[in-house]
Formats: C-alpha cells, sequence, structure tokens
C-alpha cells in the first residue's frame, strides 16, 4: 500500500507506528459511530484497551458517520484526524489523510461493500481449535470481498499467526436464501477433514500486509495459534 512512501517498509520495522496506527484508527472511530455517542468516559476507556475488540463502519467519503462529541459535521469534514497526525507524523507531509488511508483500503472491498470494520484480537499464545465459519457466506455483485490487515507484535515479523487460516473451496458455497446479512455461517471443527492438506495458513511478511478473498470461496478460522497485536477486517 501507498509504496511512494515506504509504508510497508515503515509498517514491518516499526512498532511504534503500528501500535499508534491503530491506536488512532480506534479512537477516531469510536468518536464518530453514532452507536458509542453518549458513552461515559469509563465506558470508553474500556472500549479502547489495545487488548479489546472495537468495530464500526471504515467508511468515511460519504459515510453516516457523526461528529466527536462538542464539534460540528461540516461539508468536506476529515473523519479520521488523529490517524492522519499519525500518518503525517511517520510518513511526511504527503502521508494520506486519516480518511483517504481507510477509504483505499476499503476500495478493496468492491463495488458493494456492507462498510463493517471490526480490530480483532481474540485468543493469544494458546492453541485453540479451529472453528470454520464463514462471515456472511455472500459476494455482493459476486466481487465483494473480505480485506484483512494485520498487526504483528514484533518487528521485522515473518510467519504466521496474524491472520486468520483458511480453506480454500471446490466451488462457490453462497448462504442460503433469507440468511441475514453479516450473520456468520458455522461449521465447527469438522474435525475429520485433513487439516495439513487444506488449511491454509497466510503468511504475515513486509509487503504482505493484506489478505483479500471473497466469502463465498473459503472457509476461514482463528490461526491454530494467534501471534498478533490485532487483525483489522474490512468488508
Amino acid at each position: 500500500m501507498f509504496p511512494n512512501l515506504a509504508f510497508s517498509q515503515k509498517f514491518a520495522s516499526s512498532k511504534t507506528f503500528r501500535n499508534e496506527l491503530r491506536s488512532s484508527m480506534r479512537e477516531d472511530i469510536f468518536d464518530t459511530t453514532p452507536a458509542y455517542a453518549g458513552m461515559s468516559d469509563k465506558a470508553r476507556k474500556m472500549l479502547l484497551l489495545p487488548d479489546s475488540s472495537l468495530q464500526g463502519s471504515w467508511k468515511c467519503h460519504n459515510g453516516g458517520w457523526v461528529a466527536p462529541v462538542g464539534k460540528e459535521k461540516k461539508e468536506g469534514a476529515v473523519r479520521m484526524n488523529k490517524l492522519t497526525k499519525v500518518l503525517q507524523s511517520h510518513l511526511g507531509p504527503n502521508a494520506p489523510t486519516g480518511d483517504e488511508f481507510m477509504d483505499t483500503i476499503g476500495s478493496l472491498c468492491g463495488s458493494k461493500p456492507s462498510t463493517h470494520w471490526i480490530d480483532i484480537v481474540g485468543v493469544l499464545d494458546r492453541r485453540i481449535p479451529h472453528s470454520w465459519h464463514q462471515d456472511t457466506g455472500m459476494s455482493m455483485n459476486g466481487d465483494t470481498y473480505t480485506v484483512l490487515l494485520g498487526f504483528p507484535p514484533v518487528d521485522e515479523y515473518d510467519g504466521i499467526g496474524v491472520f486468520s487460516h483458511l480453506v480454500k473451496l471446490k466451488e462457490e458455497r453462497w448462504a442460503e436464501e433469507g440468511h441475514v446479512m453479516n450473520e456468520p455461517v458455522l461449521y465447527g471443527r469438522m474435525e475429520d477433514m485433513e487439516e495439513e492438506m487444506y488449511v491454509v495458513r497466510p503468511r504475515w511478511a513486509e509487503g504482505r500486509e493484506l489478505v483479500m478473498y471473497r466469502d463465498v470461496d473459503v472457509l476461514h478460522s482463528s490461526p491454530d495459534v494467534a501471534y498478533r497485536a490485532s487483525v483489522m477486517r474490512f468488508m
């Protein structure tokens, strides 16, 4: 992403950059998401703890976000103000705004995204059984993708455990008619499956901070052992 700014190199080599990027994204989304409006400072602090998951919408331009408390949403206003400052601090004056950053990643989701975003931590550093599922079992217009942005726990990481594990399906598998949008389609452990033959474990490395897939093409699950600060899912 953003090759002229050496984003991937900076993202892979600087834990400070990754932590500030993640923290500012979470704060900006929390402060502009209608569902969180009016929450107490205590609730805000708890929900923004780095080991907690948080969700909202990634869409900034023409998105349904609200202005932070005490501010007014004006025409052309920037939503991701804290993220903008972090990007400019680490990448220089030519860095994208926070809104451009979010919408650029979101644009990879295809022609009709739900715009749902979630920052997932999950169970870390111990083995858990796979629980195979699809997030929706859908791909609107046939070209809608899930995009994962992975945050490794250490600098210069090259390995697995950041991204979800996947099983590539031989044929597309769509949710049944009438299935509620954004409700997962569950398959459980599938204990009879020969995992070493079919399970894909995406590797995180510099320049490989994103993973994309159509939800109708794969089943996915938490990694064998999650080794990450978090993974952000754009849909």
